[in-house]
């Protein structure tokens, strides 16, 4: 509860001391959008790194129409869960570069935003421990997907 009270602090902090007017324009709804799509991609980003990182282990998937309920409400369950938890941090990565984006042009580009949104998500979680490299490779992949989607369409006045 109390990593929650800090978290909204800071998204307050810095919508109020990066917002100045007329300096640049994040996309809100691309925010919310990668938000939502934090929760699949974190999935997506388990499955990768389970490939990736124990190939030996992978296994044919068969297709079972009986298990497409199931599936559903893990993708139900992965959105809401990965909304909550991704759009303070993705709301407070978005405002950050794009104040950092209005004083340098080249901190603007698509490769930078992604790079540092799987660097801002795996970061963290390697500093105390969780996981392998499985787990690490979700959350790079899940920080470079919403970092990517909250760079979609930010503006800035030059």
């Amino acid at each position: 509860m109390l990593a929650a009270l800090v978290l909204l602090c800071l998204v307050c902090a810095a919508i109020f001391l990066l917002n100045r007017p007329g300096s640049r324009r994040p996309y809100f709804p691309g925010i919310a959008l990668g938000a939502v799509a934090a929760g699949p991609a974190f999935l997506l980003g388990l499955g990768l790194g389970a490939l990736s990182w124990r190939p030996e282990r992978a296994v044919p998937l068969d297709f079972d129409p009986d298990l497409l309920p199931a599936l559903m409400g893990l993708m139900l369950a992965a959105v809401i869960v990965g909304a909550i938890i991704a759009f303070p941090l993705a709301m407070l990565g978005a405002m950050a570069l794009s104040g950092l984006g209005q004083d340098n042009i080249g901190l603007r580009h698509p490769a930078f935003w992604a790079l540092t949104g799987a660097f801002a998500a795996t970061g963290p979680a390697a500093c105390i421990g969780v996981g392998d490299g499985v787990v690490l490779t979700a959350f790079a992949f899940t920080g470079a997907v919403v970092a990517s989607i909250c760079r979609w369409r930010t503006s800035w006045v030059t």
